[in-house]
């Protein structure tokens, strides 16, 4: 790789992977020849904004394989299993195999989608992620978690299948829209909230910076966050215990999103709404200060990030919560932050409580 700035992050899973921070698309390519096994054949899934942008600069490196490329529309609710059966069907009219790689090229719907793909396909695939927006380049990308969703919920059906590698180039982030970073920025503070509380602090004193995208403050934001994800997916990859406080803000981020049916809330502000409920559920429980909380609020509030929904049926977000993954016997699992910096899997929340956490964000 030519950039003299690149680094590279090993995820010590059960099959370690690296995740390649300031490559190049065009390099990617040359990079192949050191997977495993021989790469003839590959599938580049993304959408059609995301190839027109990039796509050029991504094939320009691939000259010596065969290439086909599946293009999906945008929007949450294209992670289905009837996109994934059109995909399939694609797929094998282009002669795809077991040695076929799938390079999924985008944002974090992408990276659910054509990772689950990937892992079902022939009983599994080969996967590269080359992570466009922030949001994936931070968290989606790594990690290999990889789901489509069900009418009763988000990512129900899903599985974990480690890419073989996380290729990510910092210029994808230029042409960026500000509410595809706020989605990045709501998980890149939920990093600092559960294990970083010099991260929340760089989030409090580089706001300006951040906003006027300065590329050394971008960068350094970006490599901060994505360690965080890395060590704690190099600790837990199948989320027995502590990457479950990854989940911090999700069960009621991924409810909203659910009762919403996609629209009007993208999945950072659904993310961000759920971190103040969060905070608030953690505050009535005695896990973080009133002071802690406001601090949380103000910071989301720094970054155009929402922290309430008016509006919204309190019992309809309850019971879309009935659903999530995490829950356990009948009992919901919530993650609470525990101060700044640290945070807790709680298993004891009761419905009132999470009812009462429901009403701070609606009523603002």
């Amino acid at each position: 790789m030519n950039s003299p700035e690149w680094q590279k992050i090993e995820v010590l899973a059960d099959r370690k992977y690296p995740v390649y921070l300031g490559t190049s698309l065009e390099e990617l390519g040359a990079y192949l020849p050191a997977l495993p096994e021989k790469v003839e054949h590959i599938l580049i899934i993304s959408h059609q904004k995301v190839l027109d942008l990039y796509g050029g600069r991504l094939m320009k490196g691939l000259g010596d394989y065969r290439v086909n490329l599946l293009v999906v529309p945008a929007g949450e609710a294209e992670k289905s299993l009837e996109r994934l059966s059109q995909l399939t069907t694609a797929a094998l009219g282009y002669g795809a195999d077991r040695k076929t790689l799938v390079i999924a090229l985008g944002g974090g719907v992408i990276g659910d989608l054509a990772g689950f793909f990937a892992s079902v396909f022939m009983r599994g695939v080969r996967l590269i992620q080359v992570p466009t927006t922030l949001l994936a380049q931070v968290d989606s990308s790594i990690g290999g978690k990889v789901a489509v969703n069900h009418p009763a919920g988000k990512n129900i059906l899903g599985a974990f299948h480690p890419p073989q590698a996380v290729w990510t180039d910092f210029t994808t982030l230029e042409s960026l829209p500000w509410l595809e970073v706020e989605n990045g920025l709501a998980e890149s503070i939920k990093h600092a909230l559960i294990a970083d509380p010099g991260l929340f602090n760089f989030f409090e004193t580089q706001v300006d910076s951040i906003k006027q995208r300065d590329p050394l403050i971008w960068r350094t934001m970006v490599t901060r966050s994505s360690s965080v994800k890395v060590k704690i997916v190099s600790q837990d990859e199948r989320e027995q215990g502590i990457r479950g406080l990854l989940n911090l803000g999700h069960s009621f981020g991924h409810a909203l999103e659910t009762e919403m049916n996609y629209r009007g809330v993208t999945h950072g502000q659904g993310v961000s709404i759920g971190i103040v409920a969060a905070a608030h559920l953690a505050g009535a429980k005695g896990f973080i200060s009133l002071a802690e909380v406001e601090r949380i609020k103000q910071l989301l509030r720094n970054y155009g990030l929402p922290i309430a929904i008016p509006g919204q049926n309190p019992q309809a977000l309850l019971q879309r919560m009935q659903a999530d993954k995490k829950n356990q016997g009948g009992r919901k699992i919530l993650i609470l932050p525990q101060g700044i910096g640290n945070a807790v899997i709680s298993q004891d929340c009761t419905d009132n409580e999470i009812l009462a956490a429901w009403q701070q964000v609606i009523s603002g």
